[in-house]
């Protein structure tokens, strides 16, 4: 649900900075808090960078780092990788223009991928004060009451998570993975996905409908604070430190109080194990199965660090690792 931006990193046009301004929340951060939090970080595998090449034998993949929401600092870094690109035999993205042009299409065919199409809305699934807090913080987040009763519980959480700052733009979607596949085109770079674009859905409707009514309880207590969560990973994501970001929800997410403490950490492994350790996992045989000697990979940001991140993946299968610049 809400989680969902953390991997997204969502970014705004210049011409919308000013609103969607916020508070760094690394630097709001207690000395102890922050210690514990650079503790952490720093024991996960390849916790920092954007950029890395990985070799083995005579097969180079420059990986990536991406986010799916444009920003103008964005255009020096397109113009650093375009040479990357069109010298690369291939660029493996989450998903290319293809893959979307297939999802709006599966979307337009089926609407029950968001929207709840069969049984009650969600007015008659909650109580009925749970209910008008619900389309009170609906009407606030700039989703009409009357819609928010006919969305999925996770597609909800999601579009009210999204302040309206960074719904005006039509460049809003112009993120690093769309230029680099620009940068393919123009270089006539071959572009491939790295999976199929009902993976996400397919993730998110894995649960029944009672079940994502439970969980939107916890996210619905996070909200509030997203242009600050924003603006954090806008700063976290330049300073190539993804993962101190990440690490900084985490800790928010568990200390929510809507679930008890167990079922809050269950909601969050399991999310996560969905989100990325089974994707990056699965992405591993497509990278390895590609044709060529040198292959950009390009994912969120967050699919690179950790134990179960792209990176420490590669390395296991018998790759070297360098960071470079970004």
């Amino acid at each position: 649900m809400r989680f969902i931006l953390a991997f997204a990193f969502l970014l705004l046009p210049a011409s919308l900075w000013a609103a969607c301004t916020g508070t760094d929340q690394r630097l709001a951060l207690s000395a102890s808090d922050r210690a514990a939090i650079d503790a952490e970080v720093a024991a996960a595998p390849f916790a920092e960078g954007n950029h890395w090449i990985a070799r083995r034998g005579s097969r180079t993949l420059h990986v990536i780092g991406t986010m799916h929401i444009n920003d103008p600092r964005l255009d020096a870094v397109t113009a650093a990788l375009k040479p990357v690109i069109a010298e690369a035999d291939l660029l493996l993205l989450e998903g290319t223009k293809r893959e979307e042009a297939e999802l709006m299409a599966a979307i337009g065919r089926d609407p029950s991928l968001t929207l709840i199409t069969e049984g009650p809305s969600l007015i008659d699934r909650l109580p009925p004060q749970e209910w008008d807090d619900l389309a009170a913080k609906a009407r606030a987040n700039g989703v009409a009451p009357w819609m928010a009763a006919k969305m999925r519980p996770w597609f909800l959480a999601v579009s009210m998570a999204v302040p309206p700052c960074l719904r005006t733009s039509p460049e809003r979607t112009r993120g690093l993975d769309k230029r680099l596949e620009q940068a393919a085109d123009e270089a006539g770079t071959e572009t491939r996905a790295l999976e199929s674009p009902m993976t996400l859905f397919e993730v998110f409707n894995s649960e029944p409908l009672e079940e994502q009514v439970r969980q939107l309880r916890a996210y619905l207590t996070l909200l509030g604070g997203e242009q600050d969560a924003i603006f954090t990973m806008i700063e976290s994501y330049f300073d190539e430190q993804a993962l101190t970001y990440f690490t900084i929800y985490e800790r928010d997410f568990l200390q929510s109080d809507a679930l008890p403490p167990e079922e809050t950490r269950r909601i969050w492994q399991e999310s996560m194990e969905a989100m990325l350790d089974n994707r990056n996992r699965a992405w591993i045989p497509v990278i390895e199965a590609a044709e060529g000697d040198l292959i950009v990979v390009a994912a969120g940001a967050l699919h690179l660090p950790g134990e179960t991140g792209v990176l420490n993946l590669l390395q296991q299968a018998g790759y070297t690792l360098e960071r470079a610049p970004f």
